[in-house]
């Protein structure tokens, strides 16, 4: 009874974790692989939109402009949302604008603006548009010490994005990152987008792009095998806990990405170098086997079955078996079926790392019981 009370939390617990949809607007929730931290003291603002991010957060902006070739930004709105307290003077139409251990002062019409006593000239005057003042974008960065990353419209690109951050805050400038705000600028729903891929809702479906730009539907599909084609990616595993969805990153780092795609909720199971070939699921836990075309990588401290484990909302992964042996094909790549049970997973295996004869590498072939969670294994049959 008491095994089955946890069971039944458990499942809940993942109920609760895969079993609702969110769309998020701020950046770090839309996009798995950058943090508030990364986004933190940050702004990105677009002349041809009203919305930005400060720390990543989706909030209403006052949009810059460009006249006479100058960008000009607003400076009460980019101050506060650094935090920045700035104070007006009417009558001398004068803007002290206090940040940490900084004083900067400028005035509406004039071109000088001064940071803690020390005056330097602006290309353009202060000036008031819409009832805001703007001043210089390069100049907005040199007051804040802030790095200053203008990325221009293109086909491509509908928007002209500024982005203004800490100087070491790199994170932000990756390409995906980018063109995950791009997509929340368009309006579109982010499902889900990590540094592979996104999707995104459309009309009531979903839509995947590796490229942030070109989507097609992203529709579970029957893996129908064909032995004179190898598919490394776009490919679905169906189990019983549901579907998972394989990419390979062929543009990038070639790697394998295993995602769980439940309904309209998608989470990032594995990463691997090598390409994954089988997924299995048992209780609450994902197996799945990697296939090595040129030798086990990190032989001596490995293997290619993984398995895979839902925490604290994010899935850890860890090798089972021996280090060193190969599970699941033999030295001629032929697959063999794996079963999964509460005693282990049983499947073919042998030792494939280490200087071994041939003969003495066919000694090690058999079927092997591997344990369900360690580093170990029990041979069945030679």
């Amino acid at each position: 009874m008491k095994v089955k009370i946890i069971l039944t939390i458990f499942t809940f617990t993942l109920f609760l974790a895969f079993g609702y949809t969110a769309y998020a607007e701020n950046l770090y929730d839309s996009y798995k692989d950058v943090t508030e931290d990364d986004l933190k003291n940050s702004i990105i603002l677009s002349p041809e939109s009203s919305m930005a991010f400060i720390n990543g957060q989706k909030v209403s902006a006052v949009q810059p402009i460009v006249k006479e070739g100058k960008t000009l930004v607003p400076l009460r709105f980019i101050s506060e949302g650094f935090g920045a307290k700035v104070e007006y003077h009417t009558k001398s139409q004068a803007i002290t604008i206090k940040h940490a251990n900084k004083t900067i002062t400028l005035k509406i019409g004039e071109n000088n603006i001064t940071i803690n006593g020390k005056s330097s000239e602006m290309d353009v005057a202060a000036s008031i548009y819409n009832n805001a003042t703007y001043i210089p974008l390069r100049d907005i960065g040199e007051a804040f010490n802030k790095k200053i990353v203008y990325l221009k419209k293109t086909e491509f690109q509908p928007y002209s994005l500024i982005i203004i951050r800490d100087i070491n805050a790199t994170a932000i400038e990756n390409s995906n990152v980018i063109r995950a705000a791009e997509l929340l600028y368009k309006g579109k729903s982010i499902v889900y987008s990590d540094r592979f891929m996104a999707v995104v809702k459309e009309n009531g479906h979903l839509f995947i792009s590796n490229n942030f730009y070109s989507f097609e539907p992203f529709v579970y599909q029957e893996l129908i095998e064909d032995k004179n084609s190898v598919r490394l990616g776009d490919i679905w595993f169906d189990t019983d806990m549901g579907h998972f969805y394989l990419d390979y990153a062929y543009n990038t780092t070639r790697e394998s990405i295993l995602y769980r795609v439940d309904g309209e909720v998608i989470t990032r199971v594995a990463i691997e170098k090598a390409p994954i070939k089988a997924v299995k699921t048992y209780l609450n836990d994902v197996y799945y086997l990697t296939r090595y075309e040129r030798g086990l990588l990190d032989a001596h401290e490995t293997t290619n079955l993984k398995s895979a484990t839902f925490n604290d909302g994010q899935w850890f992964s860890d090798y089972l078996g021996k280090p060193g042996y190969y599970y699941g094909f033999d030295t001629l790549g032929k697959a063999y079926d794996w079963q999964i049970n509460d005693n282990g997973i049983t499947t073919f295996g042998y030792l494939r790392s280490g200087d071994l004869s041939s003969e003495e590498r066919k000694k090690t072939f058999g079927y092997y019981t591997i344990e369900l969670k360690g580093q170990d294994h029990e041979l069945v049959t030679p």
